[in-house]
């Protein structure tokens, strides 16, 4: 089966289906109307549905209606790549070598939901399917699916299912992993000025209040640099203190110090006390500055006070906090300790809820067995530090089991240079989509 994964995989990555680019329309509609081509060839009902950002496409496969339904999920957009970037072959084409695929989509995410599409493919044709299928395969997930929990509030009867079948993260530890919660979070952009133009670093220089160091003393009254904690009132106080039990499952991750600094560059592990690394980034929250805009940067000295500087924010939450309520929170400390002299704004983006599933029913029972048949080791069930929206909106709205089963490793590059899947993974990868989807004999 691996010649006719590779020939569809290498046809579904020639589409540019960047969806950060409005420039790139017109290979994202090339896309849609592959895999529109792709589903009806293979005995499926598509509807491709419009006014919801990118097309998304909606195919389903009717075995029997006393069979349950899986509702698989996946997306066709993918980051941007040119080869300057730093691929050693260009991004969308497909290259195999060194036991890997190589291309932007390689996993994600057109690698890992075109292993299912191949199985299902396959069990149709051989009539060992044991389950109606629906697939959405959507064109927005790296733009942060805006407007997906509008979609699936619309259209829920048409997605009405057993359970959702999700492919599209990492293994961690080199064992088979079962991903069981997602942070939520938000972006904001913090804007703080001074007056109303640069002045002059002689003749204002130690007198006048100066952006950036404002911006900077600011940044820094958010954290407690020596327990590597946030220190905004309540920002905590509806965080749930991790279980003991999930500690211990934590710790039973495989992680190594030198593999971590190897694949980082980071020579420490910032954590707070008693916690472990997947601990602390799956199920604590956190606050990272990501940008700093202001002053002048380009060649030479520009020897000006500025007197507008901004900071990029990532907030990273727990299942248990609200993304609006900890905004308010922090807009309002904000205004407590801002200088009088300063004028500030906040702009906020994309907030969305974490989610924590739940585990006890049959589907994960199932999965659970599968994985460790095809792998021949331990499940782990991971809790992961990034946020997946459309995970929530399903939990939220359709209110179904999901079962989020990665496919990659944890050297997949995923929106770097050289992106791959290793095809040790892929066998691992067909394997369990072909045993957990197949009817039971």
């Amino acid at each position: 089966m691996f010649e006719q994964y590779k020939q569809l995989l290498q046809e579904f990555i020639r589409f540019k289906s960047i969806s950060t680019d409005a420039n790139f329309q017109s290979e994202i509609k090339k896309a849609v109307d592959w895999l529109k081509n792709l589903f009806q060839v293979n005995g499926f009902q598509v509807q491709v549905f419009e006014g919801y950002d990118n097309p998304i496409v909606l195919a389903s496969y009717q075995v029997d209606p006393n069979l349950k339904t899986a509702l698989i999920y996946g997306h066709y957009d993918v980051q941007p790549a040119e080869k300057a970037d730093g691929w050693n072959s260009e991004p969308f084409e497909l290259t195999e070598r060194e036991n890997r695929l190589f291309a932007r989509g390689a996993i994600d995410n057109k690698g890992q939901v075109m292993v299912h599409l191949v199985n299902a493919f396959e069990q149709i044709k051989n009539k060992t399917l044991g389950y109606n299928l629906k697939f959405l395969i959507e064109g927005n997930e790296e733009t942060g699916s805006g407007k997906i929990e509008k979609f699936i509030q619309d259209n829920q009867e048409l997605l009405k299912a057993n359970f959702v079948l999700l492919s599209d993260g990492e293994i961690s530890g080199g064992q088979p992993n079962l991903e069981v919660g997602f942070r939520g979070g938000f972006n904001l952009t913090l804007t703080v000025k001074t007056g109303k133009v640069d002045l002059h670093s002689g003749i204002f220089g130690s007198a006048a209040p100066n952006a950036l160091h404002e911006l900077f003393r600011i940044l820094n009254q958010i954290f407690d640099w020596q327990e590597n904690k946030i220190v905004i009132p309540e920002f905590y106080d509806s965080v749930e203190p991790v279980d003991e039990e999930i500690k211990k499952n934590n710790r039973q991750i495989p992680f190594k110090q030198s593999e971590y600094e190897k694949m980082t560059g980071c020579k420490a592990l910032l954590l707070e006390q008693g916690n472990d690394f997947y601990t602390q980034t799956g199920l604590r929250p956190a606050i990272e500055i990501t940008g700093l805009v202001g002053g002048y940067a380009g060649e030479g000295y520009k020897n000006a006070i500025p007197y507008q500087a901004q900071a990029k924010i990532n907030f990273r939450l727990t299942a248990e906090q609200k993304p609006e309520k900890v905004f308010e929170l922090f807009k309002n400390w904000l205004a407590k300790i801002m200088p009088e002299y300063l004028d500030f704004e906040l702009e906020q983006s994309s907030p969305y809820e974490g989610v924590k599933l739940e585990i006890n029913n049959q589907y994960v029972e199932k999965a659970k067995q599968v994985l460790e048949q095809v792998w021949q080791d331990q499940v782990i069930f991971k809790y992961v530090g990034g946020g997946l929206p459309i995970v929530t909106y399903f939990n939220q709205i359709l209110q179904i089991p999901q079962l989020l089963v990665p496919l990659a490793s944890e050297d997949c590059a995923m929106h770097g240079a050289n992106e791959n899947f290793d095809l040790g993974y892929w066998q691992k990868a067909m394997a369990f989509s072909e045993q957990f989807l197949k009817s039971n004999q």
